[in-house]
């Protein structure tokens, strides 16, 4: 699953060994999240890095805290487009939200990750096993599966809990 394109290594096992697969791996991606995280002081939590190789596609710097909050605004959105597709819905466009004032201490936002996991997960399990590798089209012209989107969340963990590594620097490993 880590690879870009190869996400269906769940598919083809027994409906409860392909949902209870990708359940771990989201599982285990956000964990490695948090843990980088772990012990981050509120500084380092909202200090933009000083160069410029961590930065948004806008070009702005991203403190960690605004790593995580793109993090769980890309599983929110993800979520509800494989919500809206398995029900046959049109596709809501990815729209980025100020983060609020309250993400900005670490304890919040390591909550609001934890409750944008939750609904994943629990849609998840009640996704028909015939939805998870049906094709549907998103707004910007992609055609994906709910079973990508939803091993593309756990990738995006592991992705970002790099980037908080990198940001926290050495104190971090």
């Amino acid at each position: 699953m880590a690879d870009g394109g190869g996400v269906d290594e769940a598919h083809g096992q027994g409906e409860a060994d392909g949902r209870t697969a990708l359940a771990e791996e989201l599982q285990a991606a956000r964990l490695e999240l948090l843990a980088a995280m772990e012990g981050i002081s509120q500084d380092d939590f909202e200090r933009p890095p000083a160069g410029a190789s961590e930065q948004s596609e806008g070009g702005e710097r991203w403190a960690v805290r605004d790593v995580l909050w793109h993090v769980g605004l890309v599983e929110d959105w993800l979520r509800r487009v494989v919500s809206q597709a398995s029900a046959g819905r049109p596709l809501d466009r990815y729209q980025v939200r100020q983060r609020p004032a309250i993400t900005s201490e670490v304890e919040h936002l390591r909550e609001w990750l934890d409750q944008c996991r939750r609904p994943t997960l629990a849609l998840l399990r009640r996704l028909p096993e015939d939805h998870l590798d049906r094709e549907f089209t998103l707004p910007e012209g992609e055609v994906r599966t709910a079973r990508r989107l939803l091993t593309h969340i756990a990738r995006h963990d592991r992705q970002h809990a790099e980037q908080v590594r990198t940001l926290r620097g050495p104190q971090a490993v």
